[in-house]
């Protein structure tokens, strides 16, 4: 089992005092606590939240600092969060919260927070120590549900028992520093498509998919942004050739930008919205229009929480307008966050009208018209847990031989007398395995045997095809 390391926050009682007495929400908070409960803020006693979250430390600082306020206020008690980590995005969460449920009735820690939709649809999945899954039914206000629709385009935004609710919109694209585009004569992308072309060779920084749910949401929605499957991997494979580095956490990748490493980097929104608020006379960050899908990134209460009452308070303060419009609006508002804007899109319908004209510019509506890429048909079956692996194989364990495949492609294409040659390395760099050509394929459960021999099996195959062929492409052309 892993070892979990307790990070300790800045935000403990006592803590930051000068800074807390600088600020206006902790001012006023302190003032409502001595008029309600007879005691100074920092003399409230303090019980503790354990929470596991894929967010970064801005986000977590931020909600902190304004659950703490909230809390002290309505229930006389400070709170301390008590952070765990296991090294990884949400995807190493979730399989460590199911390694540890498949051996305890209680992980010990109360609120799963972040990570993306599909870890929650992992954790809701039934287990022979839990049939009911790991996470425990929400109670949802009247106005959190009214506010927040069963789906978006597809998408579920809550789940059907409420064993989890979105806590704030996530959506997909790329980050370009327009600077180093300009120098180099190169005109930026603007659609998925454009991120395959020749033209962005060795420019485009890629994140390792198994380590990040968000990472293969991303990729996810490459494919999904075309109309067929084979088309859509075909979309996908020639951004993953024009890699100049395949990095192990979708952070580092999202840094390369701002840090000169690589002009384009694909990533979640708010990553590139964070590095945009950083240098904006450098990076743009783009959401291809008609191409951008949206989904919710949720939150939830884990089975047998240490701390249920207190569990249930956070989801509802998140939830809440107030909690909900901390993503959105820009330092020093009064409901906004106090030292680093978070830039992510609400949830709540609401939000958008109760603080319009106050919101962060970067900020898009999801629910305006046009503004989420419809999925439908055959495309919605993609399967999220086998195109990770594919990536993985195709990509992250063969990158020096895809990348001299693509050279050979590029190569083939200016030739004006090779085009049939062209035409055809081109058809056998774009193929699939054969077990996973089709999307019925692709979802037959041989893909996703139990016993982790032949799981192995499936990956190395997989891995070993795609090395031969692109090896065939560059010895043959």
């Amino acid at each position: 089992m892993a070892v979990l390391l307790a990070a300790m926050t800045a935000w403990m009682p006592g803590c930051r005092g000068k800074d807390r007495a600088a600020d206006p929400q902790t001012a006023e908070a302190d003032r409502q606590v001595r008029q309600r409960w007879g005691v100074a803020l920092e003399d409230l006693p303090t019980v503790t939240l354990v929470l596991i979250s894929a967010h970064n430390e801005n986000i977590l600082d931020e909600y902190e600092r304004a659950f703490r306020l909230y809390h002290a206020v309505q229930f006389g008690q400070n709170v301390f969060i008590d952070r765990r980590s296991v090294g990884g995005g949400g995807s190493t969460i979730q399989r460590y919260l199911r390694n540890v449920y498949a051996e305890a009735d209680t992980s010990r820690i109360d609120v799963l927070w972040g990570g993306g939709d599909l870890v929650f649809h992992a954790m809701v999945r039934p287990t022979e120590r839990h049939p009911t899954g790991l996470l425990e039914p929400l109670v949802l206000a009247e106005d959190v549900v009214a506010n927040i629709p069963p789906e978006l385009n597809g998408q579920r935004l809550i789940d059907p028992d409420h064993r989890w609710v979105g806590s704030a919109v996530s959506g997909f694209g790329f980050l370009v520093n327009a600077e180093m585009l300009r120098r180099c004569g190169i005109t930026a992308p603007r659609l998925w498509q454009d991120l395959g072309e020749a033209r962005f060779t060795d420019l485009i920084e890629l994140a390792d998919p198994a380590q990040s749910g968000s990472v293969t949401a991303t990729y996810m929605t490459i494919v999904k942004s075309a109309p067929a499957w084979p088309e859509g991997w075909a979309r996908l494979l020639a951004v993953l050739s024009n890699a100049k580095r395949i990095a192990d956490a979708a952070g580092a990748a999202a840094n390369a930008p701002i840090l000169g490493d690589a002009p384009i980097a694909t990533t979640i929104d708010f990553y590139g919205l964070m590095r945009v608020a950083e240098a904006p006379d450098e990076l743009v960050y783009v959401s291809p229009q008609g191409q951008t899908s949206f989904g919710a990134d949720p939150i939830g209460i884990l089975k047998n929480p240490p701390h249920p009452v207190l569990a249930q308070r956070f989801v509802d303060f998140v939830m809440s307008a107030r909690g909900q419009a901390l993503w959105a609006l820009p330092v020093g508002a009064a409901d906004g966050p106090v030292r680093t804007a978070l830039g992510r899109q609400p949830i709540r319908r609401d939000v958008y009208q109760r603080y319009a004209g106050k919101l962060l510019p970067s900020v898009v509506n999801p629910y305006q018209a046009g503004a989420a890429m419809a999925v439908g048909g055959e495309m919605e079956r993609v399967n999220f847990g086998v195109l990770q692996r594919l990536v993985v194989a195709a990509a992250v364990d063969n990158i020096d031989d895809l990348r001299r495949a693509r050279a050979t492609l590029n190569r083939l294409a200016i030739d004006p007398s090779r085009q049939e040659d062209y035409r055809r390395a081109l058809e056998d760099f774009c193929a699939l395995p054969a077990d996973v050509d089709t999307l019925e394929k692709m979802n037959s459960s041989e893909l996703t045997p139990k016993d982790a021999r032949s799981f192995d099996q499936i990956n190395v195959a997989w891995r070993d095809y795609f090395r031969t062929k692109y090896e065939r492409i560059a010895a043959a052309w």
